[in-house]
């Protein structure tokens, strides 16, 4: 038994070892379209998952509202490529820093607040996102939704063509270089000072600004990272989907699923919720629906209840060391 416990991969192992994975998976499901569209969706959803335990839990700020940075990130990509006739590329860049300017709007007040009230604040923002895709209807088409999103732009690689609309290859590809740089970015965000603080501020508030962190501006810098790539995130999605409405871009969704997913892989780490929320979408598409066409979701809140109850540190938590400032676990 102590030798079962003993055994634990670093953050760098780990990671590694799940994206080496995630590269081969193609090749294991022989690029079965159908498999590479869930796992497409996986993927965006892992990223979304990575993002939001950056807040929650390497900076303890809980939101149930990321729904509406990952809404902001799929609509302004599609206006500004469809009414402005920006490429793609350049209009997914904008939606990020769309979603940092959104974060900054509501965090600079709701950070003012304490425990669930914050976490409703940003739920709010999200409701009010929603609202405004619908009634904006010179802009985003209402509920009617926006048509024909063009896919991104192909290229060529050597003697061979990438294109995004008529293979999934690309797209799952593209999906998980993604995933990848949001976990860079969150990994190395969190080896810096400041992640240092971000540690400090989830313990106690109170104490940090004791001893000199500035709780305020370590928030915010979690909370933009965070609504960065939920937004990006949210960019890719429409492009990939070729279709967007006000209850697709803010389907809580994409504000529960990123939950389940940290909770589930492991908080405690940063690819934990990555590895979660594959895990989940796989179980999802791959058992619960089979035997459960209508309230498969259900299962759900089962899952989560087990993963509470008898393995709270998710499935990596207790198999992933830490790694912190220095590179020290």
């Amino acid at each position: 038994m102590k030798r079962l416990r003993a055994f634990r991969l670093t953050e760098e192992v780990a990671a590694a070892l799940v994206f080496a994975a995630v590269a081969v998976l193609p090749v294991a499901i022989s690029f079965n379209p159908y498999y590479l569209s869930i796992f497409i969706s996986a993927l965006i959803l892992g990223a979304v998952s990575i993002a939001w335990n950056l807040l929650a839990g390497v900076c303890g700020q809980v939101s149930f509202g990321h729904a509406g940075f990952f809404g902001i990130g799929a609509y302004v990509s599609a206006i500004l490529v469809m009414k402005a006739g920006w490429n793609p590329y350049i209009a997914m860049g904008a939606a990020g820093l769309a979603g940092v300017t959104g974060a900054l709007l509501i965090g600079i007040p709701a950070f003012r607040l304490r425990g669930p009230y914050f976490a409703l604040a940003i739920l709010g923002f999200a409701e009010v996102m929603k609202l405004l895709a619908v009634n904006l209807t010179g802009l985003t088409e209402g509920s009617q939704g926006i048509f024909n999103v063009p896919p991104l732009p192909g290229f060529r690689v050597g003697g061979v063509v990438v294109d995004f609309y008529v293979s999934g290859t690309p797209n799952y590809y593209f999906a998980a270089v993604l995933m990848l740089a949001v976990y860079l970015a969150a990994y190395f965000l969190r080896r810096s000072n400041t992640g240092l603080a971000m540690f400090a501020v989830q313990g106690d508030e109170e104490t940090a600004a004791g001893i000199g962190v500035p709780v305020l501006r370590t928030k915010l810098v979690a909370l933009t990272v965070s609504a960065f790539s939920t937004a990006l995130m949210g960019a890719f999605y429409t492009h990939y989907v070729h279709f967007l409405s006000p209850d697709m871009a803010f389907d809580g969704y994409w504000t529960v699923m990123p939950v389940v997913g940290s909770l589930f892989g492991g908080m405690g780490t940063l690819i934990g919720p990555g590895v979660g929320s594959l895990v989940i979408t796989g179980l999802d598409e791959f058992v619960f629906k089979r035997f459960f066409e209508t309230g498969h979701k259900l299962f759900f809140g089962l899952l989560l209840a087990v993963v509470i109850v008898w393995a709270p540190s998710g499935l990596l938590g207790r198999r992933v060391r830490k790694t912190t400032h220095g590179g020290k676990g």
